[in-house]
């Protein structure tokens, strides 16, 4: 297990490094920046909204697990998608708020958005959870439009 988060660190920082070492050479960075924001927001949006089918909008079909929540790998859109709609039955409320949101421009059609903050879930019953998490999102660009290929949602273990 040690081996395959140390494998993943060491990738994700090469990564970083190379997209920060070609930084001065992608065109429109900061355009590219604002455009995945974008795309983000919207995607929090139809969260906030409680409307699965508008989240999942930004999100090309796959069958390759891109989506991977809480230790969960979803082998297919669909799966993902279900799952999301399911959980979002028995919600009246879900609020995100990121105190810290980086993108890297890795090329003029891929970014990486990392994130953390607090989630605040309002239950239909009144219960309130609320609780930090970590999000890594690779977005795409698409057909014209900035897409989540991959995507990475966690809750913090207690410490």
């Amino acid at each position: 297990m040690r081996k395959t988060v140390f494998a993943v660190i060491v990738i994700t920082g090469a990564i970083v490094l190379a997209s920060q070492a070609g930084r001065s050479s992608i065109p429109d960075q900061v355009a590219i920046e604002k455009a995945v924001l974008a795309a983000h927001a919207k995607m929090g949006e139809a969260e906030e909204a409680l409307d699965a089918e508008k989240f999942f909008a930004s999100i090309p079909d796959f069958d390759k697990g891109l989506i991977i929540q809480d230790g969960v790998l979803f082998k297919t859109r669909r799966e993902a998608l279900d799952t999301v709609s399911v959980g979002f039955q028995g919600v009246s409320k879900i609020e995100r708020a990121y105190d810290q949101t980086y993108v890297t421009v890795i090329s003029p059609e891929a970014a990486l958005l990392t994130g953390s903050g607090t989630s605040s879930v309002t239950l239909y019953d009144g219960r309130v959870l609320t609780g930090p998490f970590a999000v890594s999102m690779l977005f795409v660009l698409r057909d014209g439009r900035w897409q989540l290929l991959h995507g990475h949602y966690s809750l913090p273990n207690p410490r």
